[in-house]
């Protein structure tokens, strides 16, 4: 039987997998040829090649392609956040006062940026209540 909605109140476990954008693409095309949530496509991926049971199908709305731009568009700016804090340490060490200073400015930008396309994405494709 389907389901909709967030799974994490369901199912107990959870494992955190990250992606190249090659596999993310692919696995976001065959959950939506499958017409099934990309964490269902996983699980079922996972349990057939484990050979247990497959647990609940979840079916969801597939976000359209802006919203998969934007969430591309915030991971790579939560990237440059934390490479922008990497070189504000090292310049740091180093004793780079100015570039220092002027590289931890930055920083408050780029968070404001990330909550700004959350935004955004949100506004886009709100999540299930």
């Amino acid at each position: 039987m389907a389901r909709r909605g967030s799974e994490k109140r369901r199912l107990p476990g959870q494992v955190l997998v990250r992606m190249t954008h090659e596999q993310q693409a692919a696995v976001l095309r065959y959950a939506s040829a499958d017409q099934v949530s990309a964490a269902t496509w996983l699980r079922h991926l996972i349990a057939d090649a484990l050979n247990i049971s497959r647990g609940p199908v979840t079916t969801w709305a597939h976000p359209p392609e802006l919203v998969l731009e934007v969430s591309f568009l915030r991971e790579v700016v939560a990237e440059l956040g934390g490479a922008l804090v990497q070189a504000v340490v090292v310049a740091r060490k180093d004793g780079r006062v100015v570039e220092h200073e002027e590289i931890e400015a930055l920083i408050p930008r780029i968070k404001s940026a990330a909550l700004a396309l959350d935004k955004i994405k949100e506004k886009l494709w709100p999540r299930a209540q």
